[in-house]
């Protein structure tokens, strides 16, 4: 009696195990993107700098301390102007001194010429040998390179002297200074920067890889932030690198059609936005690299399709099955590959939570608000 309870017991317990439902484990989710057929032609942002064509760095012809610089960045000069002066207390003593030695390098060969004249007369009275005559006439050659020469000393000593000045070359805009009053500067050492004339360029690096993506007479667009201005730019030059160790090419860009009223809120020194058309190979079927698999059978992809059964539509509905591609593949162009065959137009591929995928395994489409919401706490 009391085993035949026991049973009854357990069957009860079996029976009520049974009618209770199992969950289902809850499908993987992962991100599709359409498969489209088009170029793989593209653009890419590079910074720059807005400046003039000509811009002119100027510096001393000599050495010195700089007494005075008398010009301000960003300020206008004209032709002539006076920019800088170095002090030039030393160079204007040797001057002083050169003129003194023509004056008297002047009188010597003013007396040596005298001497002279006055032995070509006696030697032709006879009363002087020929001998007496060759030397004065080598004395009054003798004077006279040492005026030459001292005439030259006083031309390279007022050079000198003119050298310690710097005038504006024409109409320009101080771009910077580069030295300041007091600092002693080298000959040749820069001391402004002037941006003349009215033609603007954008100048910027060019990285290696889009080097062979450009060529001179390219079209560029020209983004100025602080003007508020979008301008259409044509590539003039691609030069050489500057530092061997850094392997970047000046890129130089010219504003096109530009207008009067766009020209005056530009200037010199004002942050570039380049756009540039790059071209890449032909029409095709062109996916991200992180999509395509590899294993020993080759390469892959998983491809999302939905179930017709349950009327599931890839666009609105959540679910999907996997189902994976065998795909050739073509050339590469930055981080897409060519998909030569094995996908169409049209088709959800997989291009996120493929890990742990396999043929026939059903998945949750996800989109990026669906992915906020997963990531929320």
């Amino acid at each position: 009696m009391i085993l035949r309870g026991v049973m009854l017991v357990g069957l009860a317990l079996l029976a009520g195990c049974a009618e209770e439902t199992v969950d289902e484990a809850p499908l993987r989710p992962v991100r599709t993107l359409a498969v489209e057929a088009s170029g793989a032609a593209d653009a890419r942002e590079l910074p720059g700098r807005l400046e003039a064509v000509a811009n002119r760095r100027l510096s001393f012809r000599v050495a010195g301390r700089i007494e005075a610089l008398e010009v301000a960045t960003g300020e206008s000069v004209v032709a002539g102007q006076p920019l800088a002066r170095l002090e030039a207390t030393d160079l204007r003593l040797q001057r002083d001194r050169a003129r003194s030695a023509l004056a008297g390098s002047e009188a010597a060969a003013a007396n040596a010429e005298a001497e002279w004249q006055r032995a070509r007369r006696l030697y032709e009275a006879g009363s002087v040998p020929a001998r007496g005559l060759d030397a004065a006439r080598a004395q009054v050659e003798a004077a006279r390179a040492q005026r030459d020469g001292a005439r030259d000393a006083l031309a390279l000593a007022e050079r000198q002297l003119a050298f310690t000045e710097l005038e504006a070359p024409g109409d320009c805009r101080v771009a910077s200074r580069l030295a300041e009053a007091g600092e002693n500067v080298a000959a040749g050492q820069p001391v402004l920067v002037l941006a003349c004339g009215d033609d603007l360029e954008v100048r910027a690096a060019l990285s290696e890889d889009l080097l062979g993506e450009l060529a001179t007479g390219a079209p560029v667009r020209v983004r100025l932030p602080l003007a508020d201005l979008n301008l259409a730019g044509e590539v003039t030059e691609i030069g050489l690198p500057v530092d061997p160790r850094q392997a970047t090419w000046p890129l130089r860009v010219r504003l096109v059609d530009l207008a009067d009223a766009e020209r005056e809120r530009l200037r010199p020194g004002m942050a570039a936005e380049l756009t540039l058309p790059l071209g890449g190979p032909g029409s095709g079927i062109w996916v991200p690299m992180a999509a395509v698999q590899q294993d020993i059978d080759g390469h892959f992809v998983y491809v999302a399709e939905p179930d017709a059964a349950e009327g599931n539509d890839l666009a609105n509905g959540r679910e999907a099955q996997v189902v994976r591609r065998t795909v050739t593949l073509g050339g590469r162009h930055g981080e897409r590959l060519e998909v030569a065959a094995g996908l169409a137009p049209g088709e959800a591929l997989i291009v996120a939570g493929m890990s742990r995928l396999h043929d026939g395994m059903r998945v949750r489409l996800i989109d990026d608000h669906d992915v906020d919401a997963e990531a929320s706490p």
